[in-house]
């Protein structure tokens, strides 16, 4: 899973920065490195926290079959706060949405 080509909507594209994509994208291939089983819906709960004065990206990672929930935490250029987004893996490709463009 996940390992085809990689596509975010336009919507993501305009409210989300590339590097927090780019960040969400090297959470699913570290865990597949380290031998997870992902479930083709992926789910990112993206939220601010902040540390020391300073604003950290906060990704809950989660998904349902096998049941999986995590947390981390990024220094990336603009925290975004009260997003959710999903990322859905075809077979063919992987697309990185709103659940809204579902």
């Amino acid at each position: 899973r996940f390992s085809s080509d990689k596509y975010a909507t336009k919507g993501v594209s305009e409210r989300v920065p590339l590097d927090t994509q780019l960040a969400l994208w090297s959470i699913l291939d570290k865990r597949k490195q380290r031998g997870d089983t992902l479930d083709c819906l992926q789910v990112f709960e993206l939220t601010v926290e902040h540390v020391d004065g300073e604003p950290l990206q906060v990704v809950r990672n989660r998904q349902e079959d096998p049941p999986h929930e995590e947390t981390i935490y990024l220094d990336v250029s603009e925290p975004v706060d009260g997003i959710t987004l999903w990322v859905i893996d075809s077979g063919e490709y992987s697309t990185m949405l709103f659940p809204e463009e579902y």
